[in-house]
């Protein structure tokens, strides 16, 4: 396989951002394989952070958009799976540090800058999965500079 069409493949994924969460495709740990064949076509196997992530098909076609634009692709395959269910522990450490864990230990993840409870919202729904405050309690987190709010259940996801 050529290195350099692989870093390029790598490089477009990294331009590809979770609506949901503000880290990349890669550095989020949700690619689980690249195959580059002798003509070119691009097979990717990956997760996604839930089985019911509602934004599926749009970062499937982010991905299949950013891969095709490189000179060289022919075709990009993407392949769902949800063995090994995603983990916070896939994210890079560089990833972790630019959402402001405090320490990126695996066993020990603190949320930082990301999530601050300390702040009040007006919207009492959980920008992750959308369930109201009058079925779980939200709190308000910091989301590309915006404070949204997230319920408990989603908040776990990253502990």
């Amino acid at each position: 396989m050529d290195s350099n069409l692989r870093n390029s493949v790598i490089s477009a994924l990294k331009e590809v951002y979770d609506p949901e969460i503000p880290i990349n495709v890669y550095d989020l740990g949700l690619i689980y394989e690249i195959k580059i064949d002798t003509q070119n076509n691009v097979h990717i196997l990956m997760s996604l952070t839930s089985p019911t992530c509602p934004t599926a098909d749009f970062i499937k076609e982010m991905i299949t958009d950013s891969i095709k634009s490189i000179d060289k692709i022919n075709n990009v395959e993407i392949e769902l799976t949800f063995e090994p269910l995603w983990t916070p522990d896939r994210i890079t450490k560089e990833a972790k540090e630019e959402l402001g864990f405090e320490e990126v230990k695996e066993e020990n993840l603190h949320l930082k800058k990301v999530f601050d409870d300390s702040n009040l919202i007006e919207q009492k729904i959980c920008f992750n999965c959308g369930i109201s405050e009058d079925k779980i309690p939200i709190i308000s987190a910091h989301y590309k500079n915006e404070i949204v709010g997230i319920c408990a259940t989603c908040m776990n996801k990253f502990k």
